[in-house]
């Protein structure tokens, strides 16, 4: 995916809204507007309350902005979904 497109979606993001960021290896990375994103060429350093991840443009397969509200819905179904699958 072209920076430049990730850095739109970047930049569009507020306080009541986050952004899903969707790897070729199947990894996501929740950001919100209190994280950075820095760009050189192809390379992209995200750095997040989760940690800081650097990789190339070309790795990132998908973006999303979500809600907050949705976001959180969406945790309390995957932890759900998750503590059934322990039993």
């Amino acid at each position: 995916m072209k920076v430049s497109v990730i850095m739109r979606y970047f930049d569009a993001l507020n306080d009541e809204n986050a952004m899903y960021v969707e790897f070729r290896d199947g990894g996501k990375l929740l950001i919100d507007c209190n994280d950075t994103i820095k760009a050189e060429d192809d390379l992209i350093e995200i750095k997040s309350t989760f940690g800081s991840y650097i990789t190339e443009s070309s790795n990132v397969v998908g973006l999303r902005i979500l809600n907050r509200v949705d976001i959180m819905a969406k945790a309390v179904i995957e932890n759900m979904i998750n503590a059934e699958g322990d039993e």
